[in-house]
């Protein structure tokens, strides 16, 4: 079931960390995985010379110093760049250059002939010649020294910059690599100087924080990171990051303003890292598959891999954020709000019937580290974390689920001859709506909330008077506020999250729960009968309730 790993290593990377030895299969499985891919990709060029250079001369390192070449064919590009070679060989010259650095690496003497058609040289690990005549250069090594001889004019080195976090442990600043382009954010040019030298400042610090706090996250960073990718700052300001399955053990990033949200990006991405490196070597769930499931930190519904992945990262996010959550309210919130949302995730995962037998129990082993976080918080902060999370259910369906007209033709005519809603027509559709994040609105009941416990987090200007009474706690006077505005608009998706919320805090639990679950059916039979009070419609859908919350993208929770 666990593939190469015993249960107790499976069990530890499913309780979200891994120990030691489990972290050796996974970085072990990636290395088998490169070599694999690197031989591929070499037939792939058939009879191309320089390809047969390449892998002469690596052949040569390998015997020279096994250990130089797993260091170079560790190297996270590698992956991306063997993959579109076996599927259309192109930059030949980029598996000349691996082999230059490994056999550099070795200690070897040998003269290469590598092409530099936009004037760059790159020899993966080591640094690049950056300012040649396009055409070719010629890479020599002897003696424990490497040159780069251009074709025409001089050159100008630019070593590979490496950190040094903790002892024993080293890390790539991978600023020149042409195929680390693999994330949906642009990646930054070389760093400047300084600009590195904050990098490797904010890595140690943040290293430091999680080796005190978070101990096996600093272990299993140690293990599987060997490059940091910087990343082009997004116009928000808002420090982004993100990870390959093409180049696991890369960490891309914007370099954030303090070591204690760097450490919380790391371990997010650390998450994807072992996640990818385990799903390289066991089956967790079947590949494909629509998307269909609600991962509550996304608008857009989600195959189950992807939920999957999410839950991992989310899952050592609320780690960290249950680490600092004695800092204060806006800590606090956090901690909770992550802690709440990927339980609703994993609760998903677990009636995923894409899940392997594998997948099963790595999800239980999630469930089971969220069921041991009981730490309480305050009621405030509680009841702030299900207004969010239950809205942002409703916002979702009310996006993505598209009842089916059948069900709901046969629903109108329940209605209108007072019959119990129908509970046997067929089943929704998930049509995707937009990508999003859940979280990026800044209007509704709970962009109110949020800002009325941090203080400063919306603007009371794009609030509607509705959803500032719902915050202030006047259910009531909101409720009232959010059926006129249905009135007026039957489409207002703010109103409609509005409407459910009210519910619940006015004693109207059945239409909240059909608000949560099935949002779509209430709208539309609603659309079809615009003089029916919504509440109404919503208790009455859930008269039956085999109705609501039976389907792969349920996951309310208090509601």
């Amino acid at each position: 079931m666990s593939g190469p790993l015993s249960g107790t290593q499976f069990a530890g990377l499913a309780g979200g960390h891994g120990e030691p030895s489990a972290v050796d299969m996974l970085r072990g499985g990636q290395l088998g995985r490169r070599r694999l891919l690197t031989v591929a990709a070499a037939r792939a060029y058939g009879d191309d010379p320089l390809v047969r250079r390449g892998l002469d001369l690596l052949t040569r390192a390998e015997r020279a110093d096994p250990a130089a070449v797993a260091e170079v064919l560790a190297h996270p590009p590698l992956t991306g760049w063997a993959r579109a070679a076996i599927d259309r060989p192109a930059d030949p010259g980029y598996l000349a250059a691996l082999a230059a650095a490994a056999a550099a690496r070795a200690g070897l003497a040998f003269e290469l002939t590598l092409p530099c058609p936009d004037g760059t040289l790159l020899l993966p690990t080591i640094g690049g010649a950056v300012d040649l005549a396009p055409g070719t250069a010629v890479v020599s090594a002897g003696h424990g020294t490497v040159r780069i001889i251009p074709r025409d004019g001089p050159a100008r080195w630019l070593p590979a910059r490496r950190i040094t976090p903790a002892a024993g442990v080293e890390v790539t600043i991978d600023d020149q690599d042409p195929w680390r382009r693999r994330y949906h954010h642009s990646p930054a040019p070389r760093l400047a100087d300084d600009d590195a030298a904050d990098l490797s400042r904010l890595t140690g610090q943040a290293w430091r924080w999680l080796r005190v706090n978070l101990p096996a996250h600093a272990d299993g960073l140690a293990g599987l990171l060997r490059s940091l990718v910087p990343l082009r700052p997004p116009p928000s300001g808002h420090a982004v990051s993100a990870t390959s399955r093409d180049a696991l053990g890369a960490i891309a990033l914007s370099v954030p303003a303090d070591p204690k949200t760097l450490a919380l990006l790391l371990v997010h991405e650390l998450q994807h890292t072992k996640l990818g490196a385990l799903l390289d070597l066991v089956p967790l769930h079947r590949p494909g598959g629509p998307a269909r499931y609600r991962a509550p930190w996304r608008l857009d519904p989600r195959p189950v891999g992807a939920l999957l992945q999410g839950a991992y990262a989310h899952l050592g996010v609320a780690e960290v954020w249950r680490c600092r959550r004695a800092e204060g309210v806006a800590a606090a919130f956090e901690f909770a709000y992550w802690r709440e949302q990927t339980g609703r995730a994993v609760r998903q995962l677990t009636r995923a019937a894409e899940l392997t037998d594998a997948g099963r129990t790595f999800v239980d082993g999630m469930a089971g580290t969220l069921r041991g976080w009981r730490d309480p918080v305050d009621e405030e902060v509680g009841a702030a974390v299900r207004d969010i999370a239950d809205g942002g259910a409703v916002r979702w369906g009310l996006a993505n689920l598209h009842p089916h007209p059948d069900e709901v033709d046969r629903a109108v005519r329940a209605w209108r001859r007072d019959q119990p809603c129908p509970d046997d027509g067929p089943p929704p559709t998930v049509v995707p709506g937009r990508p999003a994040p859940a979280l990026a609105t800044d209007t509704g009941p709970e962009a109110a909330v949020r800002g009325r416990l941090l203080a400063d987090d919306a603007d009371p200007s794009t609030l509607d008077s509705s959803d500032r009474a719902y915050a202030a706690g006047d259910p009531a006077r909101a409720l009232d506020g959010y059926l006129r505005r249905l009135n007026d608009d039957p489409e207002d998706t703010d109103a409609w999250v509005g409407l459910a919320l009210t519910a619940r805090r006015t004693g109207q639990p059945a239409a909240a729960r059909a608000l949560a679950t099935r949002p779509d059916l209430v709208r539309a039979v609603h659309r079809a009968l615009p003089d029916a009070d919504p509440l109404a419609v919503a208790r009455w859908c859930l008269a039956t309730p085999t109705r609501t919350g039976n389907t792969p993208y349920s996951s309310a929770g208090s509601m």
